[in-house]
């Protein structure tokens, strides 16, 4: 396995502010998708953006069909199953190998993947918004999206240069798990996810900066506090089918609003 073409086809993109930035970091009132929310009739979904370090999870086939797997950041892999790689950054692999090793025990033989990466926020501990979850540095996770791969899109993908790579993740194309499908995972592995705040029809969620800090201030505690309850980042809003997907951050709004 390349693990550098492994890390570009999972690393997490970026996600676009729900209203365009401006100058000096402050919002303007157009949104980065002019029309709002496609599907305006059907739901959309309302989590809590946890504020930590994203990290992921990739499950893979490795020799003789052995589920193996590697544990990242956002940027770099860190962790291989065995010590194949070793990088304490952020602690987030020695706290999420035990995760690992009980969704790779679980997981069973299914043919129908060759490559699963679980993305979750490695929050707590010493991230620097920590006091809003924790006292006493305690370190959780909180799962937010996923992706599978079967066997010929894994094989296809790996026979590209690294740039067609990047230029495949940054165009979207990345086969996020849809809300159902996103949920039985996590319930089926028992592991924790970002809390789902409120179901929204796209037709009825805010336009303005204003109508939507006000949206916003609703959810200003968070809801995944370890032994502590402090201030949330934000909010994270998406479609059912994961095609739309906007961050609402606190920062953002108070910035432009100068509350």
């Amino acid at each position: 396995m390349d693990l550098k073409k492994l890390n570009s086809i999972t690393k997490y993109p970026s996600i676009l502010t729900y209203h365009c930035l401006g100058e000096r970091g402050r919002l303007t009132e157009n949104l980065s998708e002019e029309h709002g929310f496609i599907h305006e009739a059907e739901s959309i979904y309302v989590y809590e953006k946890v504020d930590g370090e994203n990290a992921r999870i990739v499950l893979f086939k490795g020799i003789n069909n052995e589920i193996d797997y590697v544990i990242g950041s956002r940027e770099e892999l860190l962790y291989a199953k065995g010590d194949r790689i070793g990088n304490p950054y952020g602690n987030i692999a020695d706290f999420l190998k035990p995760i690992a090793e009980k969704v790779m025990n679980d997981f069973g033989e299914k043919q129908d993947w060759a490559l699963t990466v679980i993305y979750q926020e490695s929050y707590g501990g010493k991230t620097k918004a920590a006091k809003n979850y924790t006292d006493t540095k305690t370190q959780g996770y909180r799962v937010f999206d996923m992706f599978s791969l079967n066997s010929d899109e894994l094989e296809h993908l790996m026979s590209l240069p690294q740039e067609r790579i990047a230029e495949w993740r940054e165009h979207g194309k990345q086969p996020f798990y849809d809300e159902v499908n996103k949920i039985n995972f996590v319930q089926q592995f028992d592991l924790e996810s970002a809390p789902l705040l409120t179901n929204e029809q796209g037709a009825l969620f805010p336009r303005t900066i204003e109508d939507t800090y006000a949206l916003l201030k609703q959810f200003a505690k968070t809801k995944v506090g370890l032994d502590a309850t402090g201030k949330s980042e934000g909010i994270i809003v998406r479609s059912a089918d994961r095609k739309q997907i906007r961050k609402i951050r606190f920062e953002d709004y108070e910035r432009t609003l100068k509350k």
